[in-house]
This record gives C-alpha cells, sequence and structure tokens, in this order.
C-alpha cells in the first residue's frame, strides 16, 4: 500500500510524490467532548482520515493533525455550552476548569495565538514546497480562524507560490448534493463518518438501556438508530472528490 502519510515518508519518496502532486492535506481538530459515544478526538480523527483519503486520490500528501493550541474557553463544548455541568461531571471534573479565569489566557489571546499557529503551519507548507494547502476542519469554529491565518499569509508576495484553503466537510461538495453531505456535533453525521473511518472510536453501547435519555452535548438528530456507516460513504467520497479538486484549483493560483 503506498504512502501517504507526510510523516513516514522517506525524502526521496517526498520528492518523487511532491513533484507529480505538490498538495498537502491539513486536518485541523482538537480535544472536545462529543457524546458518551465517540472519541474526544473525533474531529482531528475525522478529518485525519478524509486528508489520507484525498492525498491517496490526488497523489498529495496527508500532514499530521493539528491536536492542540485551539481556544479552550471559547467555542468548546466544555466552555461554551454546559450550562448544566453534565460535561463537566462526565469527565470528572469541575466546570471551573473550563473557564478563562482557571485558563488564565483571555479568550482574544487564544484566538490570536490560534491564528499565528495556522500561519505558521501554512509557512512551514511553503518551506516545504507545496503548492497548494488544503486544511479540513474538523472542529467546525476553527474555520474562521483558519480563513484569517490564511488572509495573512496570502498577503505577503514572498509566499505566493503556495495557496491554501480551509474548509469544513460540507464546504467540498457540489449544492445539489446537501442531503448527502451533512455536520453536526456528536448526532447523526459525526457518527456516521466515525463509524465508516474510525469504527475503533465508537460505542453505542453506551447508550442501550437508555433510550429515553437525553444525551448529553450532542446537537442535531439524535444518532442512535440513525447513523450508519453507509450514510458516511456516500458524504465522504463526495468530500474527498472536492478536497482534490480543490488542490488542483490552488496549484493553478499558486505562482
Amino acid at each position: 500500500m503506498e504512502k501517504v502519510r507526510y510523516e513516514e515518508m522517506l525524502p526521496h519518496e517526498i520528492v518523487s510524490r511532491r513533484r507529480k502532486c505538490p498538495a498537502a492535506f491539513v486536518p485541523l481538530g482538537g480535544l472536545e467532548w462529543h457524546g458518551e459515544h465517540l472519541a474526544v478526538g473525533n474531529d482531528a480523527l475525522k478529518a485525519g482520515e478524509l486528508c489520507k483519503l484525498a492525498a491517496a486520490a490526488s497523489g498529495g500528501f496527508a500532514m499530521p493533525p493539528v491536536w492542540f493550541g485551539e481556544p479552550r474557553t471559547v467555542a468548546l463544548m466544555e466552555a461554551s455550552h454546559d450550562e448544566d455541568e453534565r460535561i463537566a461531571a462526565g469527565y470528572c471534573l469541575p466546570h471551573a476548569n473550563f473557564t478563562t479565569k482557571h485558563f488564565g489566557i483571555a479568550e482574544r489571546d487564544q484566538v490570536e495565538f490560534y491564528i499565528r499557529l495556522i500561519h505558521h503551519v501554512l509557512v512551514q507548507m511553503n518551506t516545504l514546497g507545496f503548492r497548494a494547502v488544503v486544511l479540513l476542519s474538523g472542529h467546525y469554529p476553527l474555520k474562521r480562524w483558519a480563513d484569517a491565518a490564511i488572509r495573512r499569509f496570502h498577503r505577503a508576495k514572498r509566499f505566493a507560490g503556495t495557496r491554501a484553503y480551509c474548509g469544513i466537510e460540507f464546504h467540498f461538495h457540489r449544492p445539489e448534493n446537501r442531503k448527502i453531505v451533512g455536520g453536526d456535533h456528536a448526532a447523526l453525521w459525526e457518527t456516521s463518518y466515525l463509524m465508516y473511518l474510525r469504527p475503533d472510536c465508537v460505542d453505542m453501547t453506551v447508550y442501550h438501556g437508555r433510550d429515553d435519555e437525553e444525551l448529553v452535548g450532542v446537537r442535531g438528530q439524535d444518532p442512535r438508530g440513525t447513523a450508519s456507516v453507509e450514510t458516511a460513504r456516500r458524504a465522504c467520497k463526495l468530500i474527498v472528490k472536492g478536497m482534490v479538486a480543490t488542490a488542483r484549483q490552488l496549484i493553478r493560483q499558486a505562482r
């Protein structure tokens, strides 16, 4: 089986592959509550597997996921959507752990750090000879900060040889396929994606005998009895096709 992960390649393998397709697929995610049934690394796990598929389909490279550095007290289930503190209880941690006061870094500074981090990643991709960088944001709020980093990166003329784009799952398909590709938080869509991409990181049996219970930290259609591998298989095929098309477009735009 051909290698697609950059970190696993020898230098001569990188050079040979890059000459054919100088595109890097970069997964973005973090560590966040995704119900009791999904791994907390869902976002980067999902994005990482899709990047591998896109790299295999295009001849490009799947880069290591960016796991850390995202804001931890804003746009995060533990911090922003745990009014009843049931998520914190699920971790056996105090809810105060997910506040700015405890974290010790103002939200604006956390956001600026992440923007600078992604900008650094883009510069690194440029130094490694990539003409296209497709970032897949598994954690949806990260896109707006990645977009800010991309704008900053594109303004520098010395990096004109590399173009970048960041999207989430449903940015990589045609409008007519909107019923086939979707997204949510730990509900039907994300559960289906992980069932297909990383089944070892899903366990629906945690809800056996609890059919009437409200799910904690799940936003969207209840995945119990609705999520499926086939739902994700159809969606992922379109997502990967769109990621590859985006990479090829960015290569054409690079100078």
